[in-house]
């Protein structure tokens, strides 16, 4: 009798064509459970991987997956444009109302006309229409930066995890090739390896890197709406108002102070952001000052695009500014500890100024990392979260 081979519903007739398909499964489970299939966005880069060979099966049963991930797309898109539809369809009711709507000022402006104090009433209606229509235009359009900035993150947030993703199956590959290439082979005397000359990018920054040079790293606080890129220019000016595109954006990038060594690294890494009303960017950081919060988030996780990284708060304050020409210690001029009293005297600064001071433990050995935004308490002032790495 000739045995057949079952995985599911789904038979098999040779043994090779199971193997075949337990592998697909393995790729299958990989996926879902690190990515949410049911998002359009990371179904459609699931269908564009197995598109061009990143992701691969070689049975029937990742077949029926891929044509599963098919009809997601398909009917994904099928919905982008009924809604494509329906929004072309208020627009166009929408310009007939207004149409509409200017008929009918019209008419009212011509009533207006036959008296003085009409002229008047006229005169003022229509410079309040007109400072309206401004100020539907200026929230319209810093609507439509702040989302499209929103996206922008998203994008990059998902290509990070795409990344993450891609690399787990690589090395999911490659570990079941080297177990059986173990098997196969006699076991032979371990040989050290050779240490590395230079640092590399981590596997789910290079593509990021590759398509932004500027990236130094990935910030991201559990809880909280920040989980997002850092850049570094060559001042820190540039990605105040610029995304990480390059493209002007209200609510800039956060990025790792110019004079910072990411490599090295150095004693201080300091990230600065805007402190946005919608608590975007270093918006949620003033949740800081309840020290309860801190309790909650105290961890943080700052990578390199070299090396994985967390830190533990140990401080929060407020400061101001501090103007070149004022005599004051300025915090943000703390990249690179020079000696054990300049180390100290940053530390002085701290407790000083903190509003939560968990700094006794802290020795010259340990790392910093300082995350720096505006604060309105009074003016040009600073809010500042200073971290010690733990790992």
């Amino acid at each position: 009798m000739e045995e057949i081979y079952r995985l599911g519903k789904h038979e098999f007739a040779t043994r090779e064509e199971w193997e075949a398909a337990q592998r697909d499964l393995e790729t299958i489970r990989g996926i879902v459970d690190h990515l949410d299939i049911e998002d359009p966005v990371v179904a459609e880069d699931i269908y564009q991987l197995v598109r061009e060979g990143l992701i691969t099966f070689e049975s029937k049963l990742g077949t029926v997956f891929f044509c599963d991930i098919s009809d997601r797309v398909a009917q994904n898109f099928k919905e982008e444009l009924e809604d494509s539809r329906e929004e072309w369809e208020r627009e166009r009711k929408e310009q007939q109302d207004l149409f509409r709507l200017r008929e009918e000022e019209e008419g009212e402006r011509q009533k207006l006309k036959e008296t003085q104090q009409s002229m008047m009433f006229k005169i003022l209606g229509i410079a309040c229409a007109a400072l309206a229509v401004i100020c539907v235009i200026f929230y319209g359009h810093s609507v439509y930066r702040e989302r499209r900035a929103v996206r922008k993150l998203e994008e990059v947030q998902q290509k990070k995890s795409m990344s993450q993703a891609v690399d787990w199956y690589s090395d999911v590959s490659r570990q079941g090739g080297a177990q059986a290439q173990v098997e196969a082979q006699e076991i032979k005397p371990e040989q050290k390896a050779e240490p590395a000359t230079q640092l590399d990018v981590l596997p789910e920054y290079s593509t990021l890197h590759a398509q932004y040079p500027d990236l130094a790293g990935w910030l991201r606080i559990d809880g909280t709406q920040i989980d997002l890129p850092v850049m570094q220019a060559a001042d820190n000016d540039y990605y105040l108002h610029s995304n990480i595109d390059g493209a002007e954006d209200i609510n800039g990038t956060l990025f790792l102070d110019y004079r910072a060594d990411a490599v090295k690294p150095s004693t201080n890494l300091i990230i600065y952001g805007h402190n946005m009303r919608s608590g975007a960017m270093f918006g949620g950081l003033k949740q800081y000052l309840d020290e309860a919060y801190v309790a909650e988030h105290e961890m943080i996780q700052f990578d390199t695009i070299y090396e994985k990284q967390t830190y533990q708060v140990i401080a929060v304050c407020l400061s101001e500014v501090g103007y070149q020409d004022e005599g004051q210690y300025k915090y943000y001029n703390f990249i690179e500890a020079e000696s054990n009293e300049d180390f100290n005297a940053f530390l002085g600064t701290i407790r000083k100024c903190a509003v939560y001071d968990k700094t006794q433990d802290v020795t010259e050995s340990d790392s910093l990392l300082t995350l720096s935004t505006c604060n309105s308490y009074v003016e040009d002032g600073r809010l500042f979260v200073v971290a010690k790495k733990i790992q």
